[in-house]
């Protein structure tokens, strides 16, 4: 007998939004990838004459080949299976893995089946087969955010869970993701979460994402995605672990079980020489360069206040250790004793005091502070081990004494000149979200982001959004 109650899988007549971004894609990638093949194999076989007859038509088969070749490693590399599912657009990894497959199989190829390819044509073919595609990523991802900017293409979430879980996920969404993609229209507690009423508020809310916060049995996830079936929302499970340790996370599914493997951090000592080799490389090389710079503003800071150019201030390093951090001064000399007078107005977060218009700044430090210059004699603490490039903030020993349990954790690993923290909007942040970021640098560090920061850092220096 059927069941007229149970929910019927939506069938939709036409294609749905996210199927004709996936074909738009890969249309598009096709497109570039016949432009450059075509453009390579004129350039090297097309020379003079007619171009019909200039063109080698061994090549012509080759290069049809060459290309259906390089879309299945695109779509075996995620690049139609991510996009539109990742919320910043479409992987810019995807083209560069897809690319190193294509020319791994056609170096065995070659080998094996012993090819005489030509060089010149591959040299052209290849590099600009994955310029086209990075360029057309960077288009897609340069008009979402020029949408988003203005409302669109943002996904509608629906939070479900106990208060505190519900309330820490849609703070996560609108500290960080909000105005990227998502943005959390409803929530509702467990005791609601069930098929109809879950149904109805996606309908009212038209909302695009589900997502499951609490703990539940997998019978009841599995009926709730079955409930969620047609009502156009995808689902999200949101497992109640430390989001420090997502990029460490994998998916691994055994039989029918939904397994995630968290790899531990990676503390090794072989680790922490490389990040050192790193630190006193870069450091050497900033100093010497920047030297004459250091100078030239210890001059002006004489000329424009009395008292010393540098300042030493003692703060809390790796282990707990106390070390004197330099800096270049950027107050009055009576700024410590001037302070009690200023608490009640003050702006910071936490333990952390901060004050837009600090009557203490000079002028030529509040110069130094909007461009971070007065950070730059810090590496002297980084070449001399104290310090790293890229870490948590470097604490004062008040604030290391009104930390909670997880704050403790910043002190395993050496505080850095710049960090999480500073890239993403210094004293903008509370301090909270700023915990959080050193929290998430000290589980996650690699030179490969300690790189990614630095560069994010010049950025900032540029557009120094909270430095005050």
């Amino acid at each position: 007998m059927l069941r007229t109650d149970v929910p019927r899988p939506h069938r939709p007549d036409s294609l749905s939004l996210r199927e004709r971004n996936i074909i738009a894609l890969a249309v598009t990638d096709a497109i570039a990838i016949g432009g450059a093949l075509a453009a390579a194999h004129t350039i090297r076989f097309g020379g003079g004459g007619d171009l019909l007859f200039a063109l080698d038509t061994s090549y012509v088969v080759f290069s049809a080949i060459l290309g259906v070749a390089w879309l299945i490693a695109l779509a075996a590399s995620g690049a139609y299976v991510t996009w539109p599912k990742r919320l910043e657009g479409p992987s810019y990894r995807a083209p560069l893995r897809a690319t190193i497959k294509l020319v791994a199989i056609l170096a065995v190829a070659s080998l094996a089946l012993q090819l005489d390819l030509s060089r010149a044509y591959l040299a052209f073919a290849i590099p600009s087969g994955l310029v086209a595609l990075l360029l057309i990523r960077l288009v897609c991802r340069s008009w979402i955010y020029a949408h988003r900017s203005r409302g669109h293409y943002i996904r509608r979430a629906l939070v479900v869970g106990t208060p505190e879980r519900v309330a820490e996920l849609a703070r996560a969404f609108g500290e960080r993701a909000a105005p990227v993609a998502v943005d959390v229209v409803a929530t509702t507690g467990i005791e609601n979460a069930r098929g109809p009423h879950l149904r109805s508020l996606v309908a009212q809310h038209r909302v695009d994402i589900v997502v499951l916060t609490e703990e539940r049995e997998g019978a009841n996830v599995r009926q709730l995605l079955w409930d969620m079936e047609g009502a156009g929302a995808v689902v999200w499970l949101s497992i109640d672990v430390p989001e420090l340790a997502a990029p460490r996370a994998a998916y691994h599914p055994i039989d029918r079980l939904p397994i995630i493997e968290v790899e531990p951090a990676d503390r090794s000592i072989s680790s922490r020489r490389v990040k050192r080799v790193f630190d006193i490389v870069l450091s050497s090389i900033a100093l010497f360069l920047l030297l004459p710079v250091i100078l030239v503003v210890a001059i002006l800071i004489k000329l424009d206040s009395p008292g010393p150019a540098f300042f030493r201030q003692s703060r809390i390093g790796r282990d707990g250790a106390t070390f004197g951090i330099v800096k270049l001064r950027t107050m009055r000399v009576s700024a410590e004793e001037e302070l009690a007078d200023l608490l009640h107005r003050n702006e910071g977060a936490g333990p952390l005091f901060k004050l837009k218009d600090d009557p203490r700044v000079t002028r030529v430090g509040a110069f130094l502070r909007r461009t971070s210059i007065d950070e730059l004699p810090q590496l002297w603490n980084v070449l001399k081990g104290e310090m790293s490039l890229v870490g948590p903030r470097p604490p004062l020993p008040s604030e290391v004494a009104e930390y909670d349990g997880p704050s403790h954790r910043r002190l395993i690993v050496k505080p850095g000149m710049t960090g999480l923290w500073q890239v993403s909007g210094r004293s903008d942040l509370t301090w909270e979200q700023g915990v959080r970021l050193d929290l998430f640098y000290v589980e996650n560090w690699s030179v490969a982001g300690d790189i990614r920061i630095l560069f994010q850092t010049v950025g900032v220096i540029f557009r120094p959004n909270g430095a005050y």
